[in-house]
């Protein structure tokens, strides 16, 4: 099974004409393979049936054992919008008391626990890509939370609720540790003095005074401003963000955002497009080269040349011109980089 799938998904990615596969060809070269592969009888129509009927609604599969219904796979276009297709299916999930589904474009596989009680957006818990992943983990994760016999002795579901808890875990730790560590400096914990103190002394071999730690601390303070101080005048003092002569009029750095406490150096934002956060679609800020590194493939880009690559996977958008990066990232707390950039804008005066 293993060696199987990976060479079939190592296939996929040669294939030049992959991103134009219509719902059909996504069905026949991509979905049914992959579910033969995962040991599923694609011939028998009681076992992965096709069209399954809900209250004159269909899915394109159901996927059932003894009889029971057990996973529903709804496939859409290669260049579909997966997020615009979630409520649905989830809601029909839902009310069959179904406990995993898969929403996919062939080339992305979005897995859902739908019998979560929380917002249908929560009920996401991983995302299988088989161009960006490698195919050893996309493997790996079909076979642990899709393939039958998994399916039939609920380690799959076992997983899937396991893969969820770690996932809202570490959201809840990427949202808390900037509050934490703004606690730790502006209460002068006296550990963190301490440490600094000790490390200063020996990189330098001398010990600075208590008083020169905390102006230090004090100092860096400036730097992790909440969003609702973006500027006082310790951030004016220590700042300058007017437009420097030569500079073009109205583009803004990732270096001003983060000089102005807007938003952290080496923190993580999200792609975002109409409406939609992707949170599988992360990118660390590398503000003093005013780039952002992607945390699937660990490269570097700009904020518009990542921000291109990723319309035209999850949206299809292709064409020849450049697209405005900031409309296209978020921080966790939902605030566009855009936004962030017209509050610089309008600090230094700049003309609209």
């Amino acid at each position: 099974m293993i060696e199987q799938l990976t060479k079939f998904i190592d296939s996929l990615k040669t294939k030049s004409n992959l991103p134009n596969f219509d719902e059909a060809s996504v069905k026949q070269a991509i979905v049914l393979p992959i579910l033969h592969f995962l040991e599923w009888n694609i011939f028998d129509t009681e076992e992965v049936k096709p069209e399954f009927t809900i209250e004159n609604k269909r899915v394109d599969y159901c996927l059932r054992l003894n009889d029971a219904n057990k996973v529903f796979v709804e496939v859409k276009g290669a260049g579909a919008f997966l997020e615009s297709h979630e409520e649905q299916l989830l809601d029909y999930a839902f009310r069959q008391g179904i406990r995993l589904a898969a929403l996919t474009n062939g080339i992305t596989w979005s897995l859902y626990l739908p019998m979560k009680e929380v917002d249908w957006r929560a009920r996401k818990f991983y995302t299988i890509d088989i161009v960006q992943q490698e195919p050893e983990v996309a493997v790996d994760k079909f076979i642990k939370l899709l393939s039958k016999e998994n399916v039939r002795s609920g380690d799959a579901i076992q997983k899937a609720e396991y893969m969820y808890k770690d996932r809202l875990k570490k959201v809840k730790i990427e949202e808390t540790l900037p509050d934490a560590w703004e606690k730790i400096v502006t209460e002068m914990d006296p550990l963190l003095i301490d440490l600094l103190a000790e490390t200063t002394e020996k990189l330098c071999g001398y010990k600075p005074e208590i008083d020169d730690v905390k102006e230090f601390l004090a100092n860096q303070k400036i730097q992790i401003l909440t969003p609702e101080k973006p500027f006082s005048p310790k951030v004016e003092k220590k700042v300058d963000i007017r437009r420097k002569k030569g500079e073009r009029a109205g583009r803004v750095s990732l270096q001003e955002l983060v000089g102005a406490g807007l938003i952290r150096d080496g923190q993580t934002l999200f792609f975002y497009h109409t409406g939609q956060t992707f949170k599988d679609e992360k990118v660390t800020v590398l503000a003093s080269m005013n780039k952002i590194k992607y945390e699937r493939d660990g490269e570097i880009y700009s904020l518009s040349e990542l921000a291109k690559i990723l319309l035209q996977k999850h949206c299809g958008k292709r064409d020849d011109h450049q697209v405005a990066g900031p409309l296209y990232w978020q921080t966790y707390d939902g605030r566009l980089l855009n936004d962030l950039n017209e509050q610089i804008r309008a600090h230094r005066g700049d003309r609209k």
